[in-house]
């Protein structure tokens, strides 16, 4: 295995920057997590990582070794694309061997090799079928034993089940997590844009925006503390509520005053003057009865996810979601709320970046 190190990488493509100046450690036996939207530079730091672009600035190491003028056969990398690019012609052991097969590896290492990662991932029974006849969960497995035949140091996906339907897709990532984190213990870098991807298999996130990092951390830290707003709103669904208005001190209290209404701050605040308070849908004490400090709020509609409620709510211009209790009936008008007080964060108005939380 070998860790993977990025620094001050940056690929441009004529006058766009992709990726800027990118720092990034990925350390031995690590499962990293690239999160974004797209465009935000994720997979073509992959690409970069692969051997499939080359950087315009910076440097790639992969253990002790700069990778940034070698050929990506010799990285000892392998890559799962979004597409699983089987061949159609060829039967799942074909498609596996392939790779050993370009290696010029013996015959017979070769059949070893490609029973031993098959009946690994419970495919052994599908080597004579060719991939028209499987289903997508089975391509997406074969995809990965073609990968790991090659016994690579580093793994790299690229959005490998955005293909999937969803019931497939929950269960291929505990499948996946538990193969290369615990089973194998392999360096991997996964790409995708969806944060439930990232916070169930992740042990390290890095999340992008328009080429530049926001953040890494484990999925806590992402989510509990969130580094700005583009990140607090990215990560977490419902996303985290964001108002704009001034904090106050009044009468020995501190106050957010957001025009419509106020909210009593933890008294550990000392922020003063124009700010963006955030607080997470989940974070909300909800009453159907007026309480102190408690905001009145008239529901705009509920929405209704399995378990759990989510009431919205306007004031003004700006839209709030509240996780709604059992207690509160869902077809009420009106509500009463207000955020937990060890759950508010405070933000930068102009740089976005986290002042309290």
């Amino acid at each position: 295995m070998a860790r993977v190190l990025l620094k001050d990488v940056t690929k441009k493509f004529g006058e766009v920057v992709a990726v800027n100046k990118l720092n990034l450690e990925i350390r031995d036996g690590e499962f990293m997590v690239l999160l974004g939207p797209s465009g935000c530079g994720k997979s073509t730091t992959l690409r970069m990582i692969a051997g499939l672009e080359t950087p315009t600035e910076g440097e790639i190491w992969i253990g002790d070794q700069l990778v940034n003028e070698i050929d990506p056969t010799k990285r000892n990398t392998a890559m799962v694309f979004q597409s699983y690019a089987l061949y159609p012609h060829m039967t799942v052991f074909g498609n596996i061997e392939f790779p050993l097969r370009m290696w010029k590896v013996p015959k017979q290492e070769r059949i070893r090799r490609v029973k031993e990662v098959a009946e690994f991932l419970g495919i052994a029974d599908l080597l004579n079928r060719k991939p028209s006849e499987l289903s997508g969960g089975q391509q997406q497995r074969v995809a990965l034993a073609r990968a790991l035949v090659r016994e690579p140091e580093v793994f790299l996906l690229d959005e490998p089940l955005s293909n999937l339907d969803a019931k497939i897709r929950t269960q291929m990532r505990f499948e996946l997590k538990k193969l290369l984190s615990y089973d194998l213990g392999i360096t991997t870098i996964y790409v995708t844009h969806d944060q439930v991807e990232a916070m169930t298999m992740a042990d390290r996130i890095a999340v992008m925006d328009k080429g530049v990092l926001q953040q890494v951390g484990t999925p806590d830290e992402i989510f509990y503390k969130p580094a700005n707003t583009f990140v607090a709103t990215f990560v977490g669904s419902p996303p985290m509520n964001l108002v704009k208005g001034d904090v106050e001190e009044k009468d020995g209290k501190v106050l957010f005053d957001a025009g419509e209404f106020m909210l009593e701050l933890p008294a550990s605040i000392d922020i003063r003057g124009t700010a963006v308070l955030g607080f997470r849908p989940q974070h909300v004490e909800v009453s159907s009865e007026p309480k102190e400090g408690f905001v009145k709020g008239r529901l705009l509609g509920v929405e209704k996810l399995g378990v759990e409620s989510y009431g919205h709510i306007a004031y003004g211009g700006v839209e709030l979601i509240l996780r709604l209790p059992e207690g509160v009936e869902t077809g009420r008008e009106e509500v009463y709320w207000r955020p937990r007080m060890d759950r508010m964060y405070i933000f930068d108005p102009k740089s976005g970046k986290l002042l309290y939380g």
